[in-house]
């Protein structure tokens, strides 16, 4: 049996904001703070969804009876980002969380981004308490960000960026001013990512390949990265070499018989993308694509949308990305998607470079620029069984 009905909080402030790649600390005390406490039970609930609809009827996590470690310690301490990293990360879908699927007529489809949890806590022989709800996302804290056994609030990053046209873009904070009642871990009404459309006057033509890069960002969230420069595609391929076996060698003739044959090649797309020139304040958006846990590489196709196209309803158009599908439904092509671009390839990928050398106007003058490195996170063949 529970200890206690959890009883729901708002999250309207940074310090109720975790990041699940990073440790999730919480020291649990008694009532006078003093070395006295003996032990603790620890109820978690996780979820995602609605706030107040879907809290689980128990707690997905319980911690019975922790002792505290040292005689003089006045409190019991408990650490829990991987329980709430795997809940952000897994489904019952067939699929892996957080999602993104770019839409040619809208901003780009998301989900799975976090998902809330509850802490109630009974310390010895005293009344049941509880810590408060709050919102994690598969994000990370840099290591200077913990001073004193506290943890410094993140930063909304916001800095010079350059856009392609032709291409939609979004941009995606944490929600701070959602309530109880109507509060969702999601992007939509109410949603603890709120997902800003963005419509940039000054854009900027790629003359090479068109593409786009999607990354989770250090906050947990969908951020898009636009390359200018140099883009090269190439395939890797492995095979395996076997010999031929003949009953009667002396029968065969070398003319026309393999002696040896490869098996099923394994190609692996690769890509080398340059940034193209940068401001030096766009460093740290390089640094956070080396670092990201799930990229996509979107390629668009020369086609865009045209006067004549406005009105056609993209219906049930599935976009297969990740093994995961993705149902775009009535997506009407309207006069704002004019020179949109109504194709692209979406690419599964993950990074290839391992090294990040940071360039600064005083060291290389105007020629700060990246190459990024992926590798497609799928055979070439589809050889997936």
């Amino acid at each position: 049996m529970a200890l206690a009905t959890p009883t729901l909080t708002n999250i309207n402030d940074k310090s109720k904001i975790f990041f699940a790649q990073s440790p999730i600390h919480f020291n649990l005390q008694n009532e006078n703070s003093d070395a006295t406490i003996q032990k603790v039970i620890v109820e978690v609930y996780i979820w995602r969804g609605f706030q107040q609809a879907d809290l689980p009827a128990t707690p997905n996590i319980v911690f019975n009876n922790i002792n505290k470690i040292s005689p003089q310690d006045n409190y019991i301490s408990i650490e829990l980002h991987n329980e709430i990293k795997a809940f952000i990360t897994a489904s019952n879908l067939n699929k892996n969380n957080p999602q993104w699927s770019y839409n040619t007529t809208k901003v780009p489809t998301t989900s799975g981004e976090g998902v809330y949890f509850h802490i109630v806590y009974k310390v010895d022989s005293e009344s049941v308490k509880q810590l408060g709800t709050f919102f994690a996302t598969s994000g990370y804290r840099y290591n200077f960000e913990q001073r004193g056994g506290a943890y410094t609030t993140y930063e909304d990053v916001e800095t010079l960026r350059k856009y392609a046209p032709g291409i939609n873009y979004d941009r995606c904070t944490i929600n701070r001013t959602t309530s109880v009642a109507t509060s969702q871990s999601g992007t939509g009404v109410n949603g603890m990512i709120t997902q800003q459309s963005l419509n940039p006057t000054n854009r900027k033509t790629q003359t090479g390949v068109k593409c786009l890069v999607a990354y989770v960002n250090r906050l947990g969230l969908w951020d898009t990265f636009t390359p200018f420069g140099k883009f090269v595609e190439s395939i890797e391929t492995k095979r395996n070499e076997y010999s031929s076996t003949f009953r009667n060698p002396l029968l065969v003739n070398s003319q026309i018989q393999h002696l040896k044959q490869n098996g099923a090649p394994k190609g692996v797309r690769k890509f080398q993308i340059n940034t193209g020139l940068i401001d030096e304040g766009n460093n740290y958006q390089v640094r956070e694509i080396l670092q990201s846990s799930k990229i996509y590489l979107v390629i668009f196709g020369n086609d865009t949308y045209l006067e004549e196209d406005t009105g056609i309803t993209v219906d049930s158009t599935v976009v297969t990305a990740d093994n995961t599908s993705i149902t775009i439904d009535s997506a009407t092509v309207t006069s704002g998607n004019i020179g949109f671009y109504s194709k692209y390839t979406q690419i599964p990928v993950k990074n290839s470079a391992t090294n990040f050398l940071k360039k600064t106007k005083l060291n290389d003058k105007s020629s700060i620029s990246y190459t990024l490195e992926f590798e497609e996170t799928n055979n070439f063949i589809n050889d997936i069984l």
